[in-house]
């Protein structure tokens, strides 16, 4: 008989930022096993917020062979939970891992979470599927036969040697949304879904995992499949807005280029964004990119020192950034970038460099996050050579809270200007600007811009009334 599978996106930890992001690595997964003819569940925790009680309920009513939960550094211990709940109710149930933190750490995540059966590293689509119908022929004596994973032999920590790459990445089927409540995903009322087109990631900046996940080598989806994606998108799951969650959607122009032309060729008229790097576009790459409706462009910029771009990896200039930001708002597209604060090496002087150079280029939208050394990045290794303190409490590892000690730059002088930053950008100004122009992106900056002001002003029931518009 075929084994049963329950998978488990787990809960944010208590007290961290309650982001949701539809959890596609999941939705991959359950796909490629009922393409196998698996019977598959899904438990999605930050949506539904079981209490203990009720998760074991509905594990225990799941009647699961394989349980598995996929968990970054942030949500490790809630998936820990997860897998001690599996055990408790399902004692005979295989328990597996997967996902970035612990495809960095799988040996410490098997020492310290007996509960946890399986680690399995990078992409994990044939690696569980490969997992199952062994537990379905009783074959599990048979594990090390498994490429990509972590378990436990003999009393020993055994890895299999690292699984290649999915070369053709058109084989996956659609990503089984069927087991999510989209419209739990919707953001005022606008049902906003991602889609994935392309893995890996030649760039290496220092404080990210994705060439460890899914390598360094581009590999892509052809336009057809891409289209065809996102008209299921639509016309089966209602999608208003999409977003491509690719690091670098332009790293291949020619191919950008030839999904536009197949949205004009199918009049497919969805709004959408996507990230990119700002060395990866030129005009006519963003003039498409425009005629195909995107209206947002997520930059990693990083830093407005030239200093801390170099210290991050980044290949970047403080000239190219600029340059990117201004030509992608001469378009017609508006452009959100992501910046990294309290890396080391970073005074208060540099910090300063980075606020001034958003001041000097306006970008429509600004993340500021902490710089946060996950597991299996250079920039952990730096820290430890360093000989810096840094946490390993993971439920901090939010990329707002500071989880190691830079003696340079400190956590109060990140926070002071910070603040002062977001008080001045968030404005009312910058509120009723983005308010009047009425489209998806312009209204989602609006109510985060209302969000602050009301914080600001101490006014919590209206803060909550506002985030259930």
């Amino acid at each position: 008989m075929k084994a049963r599978v329950t998978l488990v996106n787990p809960p944010y930890p208590s007290g961290a930022p309650q982001s949701l992001f539809l959890p596609l690595g999941l939705g991959y997964l359950a796909a490629v096993l009922e393409e196998n003819q698996y019977e598959v569940q899904v438990i999605d925790c930050q949506i539904f917020k079981p209490t203990r009680q009720q998760l074991e309920a509905e594990l225990s009513k799941s009647d699961a062979d394989i349980v598995g939960v996929t968990t970054s550094t942030l949500t490790y211990w809630p998936a820990v939970e997860v897998v001690k709940a599996a055990k408790k109710v399902l004692p005979h149930a295989l328990t597996v891992l997967g996902g970035p933190h612990v495809t960095a750490l799988p040996e410490q995540t098997l020492t310290e979470a007996p509960e946890v059966d399986i680690v399995v590293r990078g992409e994990g689509e044939r690696t569980l599927l490969e997992i199952a119908k062994l537990a379905s022929r009783d074959e599990l004596k048979n594990l090390d036969k498994v490429d990509g994973i972590t378990f436990r032999k003999n009393g020993k920590i055994h890895h299999t040697k690292d699984r290649a790459f999915i070369e053709n990445l058109d084989e996956l089927p659609h990503p089984a949304y069927k087991h999510f409540p989209l419209e739990k995903y919707s953001m005022g009322g606008t049902k906003y879904l991602p889609i994935i087109t392309s893995r890996g990631c030649p760039f290496q900046c220092t404080f990210c995992l994705a060439s460890k996940m899914c390598g360094t080598r581009f590999r892509t989806r052809s336009p057809k499949k891409v289209l065809d994606e996102l008209e299921w998108l639509r016309d089966e799951h209602g999608a208003d807005v999409f977003s491509f969650y690719d690091d670098t959607f332009t790293i291949d122009k020619k191919r950008a280029n030839a999904i536009c032309d197949e949205m004009k060729t199918r009049k497919f008229d969805l709004p959408w964004d996507c990230r990119t790097r700002v060395d990866q576009v030129n005009k006519e790459i963003l003039t498409k990119l425009k005629n195909a409706n995107c209206k947002l462009i997520h930059f990693g910029v990083e830093s407005g020192s030239q200093k801390m771009l170099d210290a991050v990896k980044k290949r970047t200039t403080v000239e190219q950034n600029a340059w990117a930001i201004q030509l992608t708002k001469q378009v017609g597209i508006s452009v959100a970038i992501s910046m990294v604060v309290g890396y080391p090496g970073e005074t208060p002087e540099l910090l300063d460099e980075t606020f001034k150079f958003i001041r000097r280029t306006k970008p429509d939208f600004v993340y500021v996050c902490q710089a946060i050394p996950y597991p299996g990045t250079e920039l952990l290794d730096l820290l430890h050579s360093l000989g810096w303190e840094v946490s390993t409490d993971w439920n901090r590892f939010d990329e707002q809270s500071p989880v190691f000690k830079n003696p340079l730059l400190s956590p109060e002088k990140i926070d002071e200007v910070r603040g002062a930053f977001y008080d001045e950008f968030l404005s009312p100004t910058y509120f009723v600007r983005k308010a009047v122009k009425r489209d998806f992106y312009s209204k989602i900056m609006a109510k985060t811009a209302l969000n602050h002001l009301l914080w600001r002003m101490k006014v919590p029931k209206l803060i909550s009334a506002v985030r259930r518009l």
